[in-house]
């Protein structure tokens, strides 16, 4: 996934400009819906579809910061008690920035069903924050609803005003949401895109990258989640502090200017007059603090958790511990350019530095092991020819064997024969030690590899020899190497070792039959056979392709694997190509 985004961000003055711009519409939108039905004495508020705009637009922030200030502004200008309901338009903002995430102003199902949740947070909370702060009279406007919920339903004037106030809401938002999203669809999606403001400190992310990084999956709670919840202890610690001190203030306050009056007034009346007085204070103060904690989770979103969990996805892309993966993660550190300017910049510094290092290190460890590859690679063949050299008879065989080799393999992986055990380090490790196939012939005297006739019994037994002793030699090479790092020498010995067994157990030099048989060594088996037919020998002319082809035909089953040769022969294009430019 490519996670950086591929085009840059606005500098801070744009953002804020476009941050303040939002702020005011909105703000004006939602005194503009109120003073419309006031002027019509409409029994609706119409006094949230900014806020809703601005959630939409912009955010959570946004949104709450418009829901907030129309309350400020509306208690300085009317009712100070006014500004208590700026609790409610928080949570109204922090809804339709949540709806507008999930897509549900964009489908009329989703629309209707956001009305009666709205409802429940203007209308049936707006309701009992009225009742606490001014009595069961409840609000002006659905006095006659409360009136006729009380006569036709004989309910309590308490659940009446509740019931009242909220079918009243469920009107006045499905007016404000259907304004809301109408104009959100009027207006293009480029004017919209610059209210929605990203406080980068790393290259900015693309949308996808963002939904899964920002929901990064932790052992047990995330540092958003930890944060987040310490904060809002402190919080409330220190509101619950104050605002217990601030009645108990204000009650004593009550009692001594009611003593030095001469007034008449009870506890009783003294005590709701406190816990008025209590609650206008929690609204406010829960306003405030849904505020304040929705800026803390923006600013940590870019400036904590992102820089963090980019890191971390950067990271993992070492996890299959390869050069490859590592270069990947390279560039992706080299790519996010995190500046927050605190601790999470110089962690994103050393980790950049030292992926980067690295990576260039285990490129030029790479660069010299492929080049002492080649050189055992050369080795092997210098060896094999050396040996060769000595057997007259052979001549190019060890070249031709390998190319046979390469030729089955890839057919077999073709025809999806063995594709278990043919996997890319057994391909390779088989064809870089083909040529070792036949070291033990270096034990064997030059007088039987080069007599120009038929081997008698006794000679052909010490010929037999050269597969044991070609498994001793390389076995010493092994035992010379540090454990498990044999590499491809593991499959040499079993080529040299079991080339010459038989699919029906009547090989040498142990008798194995069937999958007995290593694969490496029912692989060769082919590929030597139709060599050594193919070619010239001291004691015999060359068969003719054809012929060579037929005979390793008949015998599928009993000298070699019928797997194997079904695809030796179904390669025989290739294979009558290889041969002929041997000749």
């Amino acid at each position: 996934m490519n996670i950086v985004r591929g085009y840059g961000t606005r500098s801070t003055p744009r953002k804020i400009f476009a941050f303040t711009v939002l702020i005011i519409i909105g703000t004006g939108v939602n005194f503009t819906g109120a003073d419309f039905v006031n002027q019509l004495s409409l029994p609706m508020y119409l006094d949230s579809i900014g806020t809703i705009i601005a959630a939409m637009f912009g955010g959570y922030v946004p949104g709450i910061a418009v829901g907030l200030l129309s309350s400020f502004i509306n208690g300085i200008l009317t009712d100070p008690k006014a500004s208590s309901y700026g609790m409610l338009s928080t949570f109204i903002a922090i809804f339709a920035a949540w709806a507008s995430e999930k897509g549900w102003f964009k489908k009329l199902p989703t629309i209707l069903l956001s009305i009666p949740c709205f409802a429940v947070l203007g209308g049936t909370l707006g309701s009992l924050v009225t009742i606490g702060l001014y009595g069961i009279q409840g609000v002006e406007q659905s006095s006659a609803t409360v009136q006729y919920l009380i006569n036709e339903y004989n309910l309590s004037s308490f659940l009446a005003q509740i019931i009242g106030d909220t079918l009243i809401d469920i009107v006045d938002k499905a007016v404000s949401v259907f304004i809301a999203v109408f104009i959100a669809a009027i207006v293009p999606g480029q004017i919209k895109g610059q209210f929605r403001i990203h406080a980068w400190k790393q290259a900015p992310l693309t949308r996808e990258a963002v939904n899964k990084l920002i929901n990064n999956k932790t052992r047990t709670h995330s540092l958003r989640v930890k944060i987040l919840v310490l904060m809002s202890s402190g919080a409330a610690l220190v509101a619950i502090t104050s605002l217990t001190i601030s009645y108990l203030l204000y009650r004593d306050s009550i009692a001594e200017f009611a003593l030095m009056a001469g007034g008449n007034i009870s506890d009783a009346e003294i005590e709701l007059k406190a816990l008025n007085f209590l609650l206008n204070q929690v609204t406010l103060f829960v306003g405030i603090f849904v505020l304040i904690v929705a800026v803390f989770i923006y600013v940590a979103r870019y400036h904590v958790i992102l820089p963090l969990n980019t890191m971390t996805y950067a990271a993992s892309k070492f996890t299959e511990h390869n050069l490859q993966s590592l270069d990947e993660m390279a560039r992706l550190f080299s790519e996010i350019k995190i500046d927050t300017g605190d601790e999470t910049e110089n962690l994103y510094n050393i980790i950049a530095e030292m992926t980067h290092e690295n990576s260039e290190f285990l490129n030029a460890i790479q660069k010299k092991n492929a080049t002492i590859s080649d050189m055992q690679n050369a080795l092997i063949v210098v060896l094999a020819d050396l040996v060769e050299s000595r057997d007259t008879n052979t001549g190019d065989h060890i070249k031709s064997t390998a190319e046979y080799v390469e030729l089955i393999m890839d057919e077999m992986l073709s025809e999806g024969i063995y594709k278990e055990q043919l996997t890319p380090k057994f391909i390779s490790d088989v064809y870089q030690s083909a040529p070792l196939h036949d070291i033990g012939k270096i034990s064997v005297s030059d007088v039987i590899l080069n007599k120009p006739g038929k081997l008698t019994e006794e000679e052909f037994n010490i010929m037999k020899g050269h597969s044991v002793a070609g498994a001793e030699i390389i076995d010493r090479v092994i035992d010379t190497l540090p454990e498990s790092d044999g590499g491809y020498l593991y499959e040499a010995r079993n080529l040299a070792l079991y080339h010459h067994e038989k699919w029906d157990g009547s090989g040498y030099p142990y008798g194995l039959k069937g999958e007995e048989i290593p694969l490496s060594a029912r692989i060769m088996a082919v590929a030597d056979v139709f060599d050594a037919l193919v070619s010239t020998r001291s004691y015999k002319k060359p068969f003719t392709f054809e012929k060579a082809i037929s005979i390793i035909e008949e015998s599928a089953g009993s000298h070699f694997d019928p797997l194997v040769a079904k695809a030796f022969l179904n390669a025989k294009d290739r294979i009558k190509f290889v041969a002929e430019e041997k000749d």
